[in-house]
């Protein structure tokens, strides 16, 4: 219903404009304001509304990206623009045929064919406008969102950096690395080789839309090795991902989320952290026990809304968290990697 009287209201002005313009014309090539002169200028006007906003609400309607497939979108707005045309001025020409003389035309195409190629032509103007409009104000919001995903980016590489190259990061990872210096030269060197994975893979990835689920994991699974060696029994790991080659997620996210699992709870022998992480159908399930800390780390607090913003900007899929006395969950949609330009295809 409130489409109907926005389509309404849209009328009035290029209906007026159509009168106003037929009757100038009329009157300055001499027509006299009669009868017949009323019935026209009333046609014009009504036609123009109906041409202006079908043609209007067309170009709206047409949900083929002016972005992606210009050329596409082009040639079948302008197709459509002609049998909308023709449609409402046949339609317009039986009604007030009809409405004047009681009975309809002989033929449908009452008028001469030159007032059908000049009204083609006027359309086609008014068309190109619409439609140059419409891809302009396209254009303007992909580079819009463009400039968002960018910002939201640069928001995820601080929040991923510092999670990685903070002091306490470094301290931890050091301190582990010169006790299994003497203990243990081969798992040293294991560590150091885990510990460059993950920091060649932010180096990488940081500049991504997304990254393949296959890269993103083999990441994870380094940074968990750092996680295990620095925790042992205290942290139990459950990572059971089966990823195709099309799987992709914003870069980093997995990470992210143990990070804040690691960051927030309690992580001790008495008390020791359960992290799953799991493919399930077409989403990712991070879940950990919920222990929180009675003292919590200071958070820049763009972790999880980070990730949101994020997949708002990329895809219409939301993250989902569900929490209940004992558990937190976070779940991640898989996104396809071939429908984004910037990826690590």
């Amino acid at each position: 219903m409130q489409k109907v009287l926005s389509y309404s209201k849209a009328t009035i002005k290029p209906f007026i404009g159509g009168c106003v313009v037929f009757g100038i014309i009329g009157l300055l090539t001499g027509w006299s304001p009669n009868a017949s002169f009323f019935w026209e200028t009333l046609r014009s006007g009504f036609l123009t509304a109906l041409i202006w906003v079908g043609n209007g609400a067309l170009s709206n309607e047409v949900k083929i990206s002016w972005t992606d497939y210009p050329v596409k979108r082009l040639l079948i707005s302008l197709l459509l623009t002609i049998v909308v045309t023709l449609f409402i001025a046949v339609f317009v020409d039986v009604v007030f045929t009809l409405l004047r003389y009681g009975h309809l035309p002989r033929r449908v195409f009452a008028l001469q064919p030159g007032f059908y190629w000049s009204l083609l032509l006027i359309t086609f103007v008014i068309s190109m406008f619409l439609h140059g409009r419409s891809f302009l104000l396209s254009y303007r919001q992909a580079i819009v969102e463009q400039e968002e995903l960018k910002r939201a980016n640069l928001a995820s590489k601080y929040e991923s950096l510092q999670n990685q190259v903070n002091p306490h990061f470094l301290f931890n990872s050091l301190n582990v690395l010169s006790n299994l210096v003497y203990k243990d030269a081969d798992l040293s060197a294991k560590f150091i080789e885990q510990l460059a994975q993950v920091y060649r893979y932010v180096l990488e990835a940081q500049d991504k839309e997304v990254v393949s689920l296959v890269s993103e994991k083999e990441m994870l699974e380094s940074y968990l090795f750092l996680l295990k060696i620095r925790f042992g029994d205290q942290l139990l790991v459950e990572l059971d991902v089966e990823a195709e080659a099309s799987d992709a997620l914003p870069p980093l996210s997995l990470q992210m989320l143990a990070e804040n699992a690691i960051k927030h709870n309690i992580v001790s022998r008495r008390k020791p952290l359960k992290l799953v992480i799991k493919k399930e159908g077409n989403r990712i399930i991070v879940r950990n026990n919920f222990q929180p800390k009675q003292q919590e780390q200071t958070s820049l607090g763009v972790g999880l809304n980070n990730i949101r913003q994020r997949y708002a900007l990329l895809s219409d899929q939301l993250l989902e968290i569900n929490e209940g006395p004992d558990y937190y969950q976070v779940s991640l949609p898989v996104l396809k990697i071939t429908e984004y330009a910037h990826s690590d295809r």
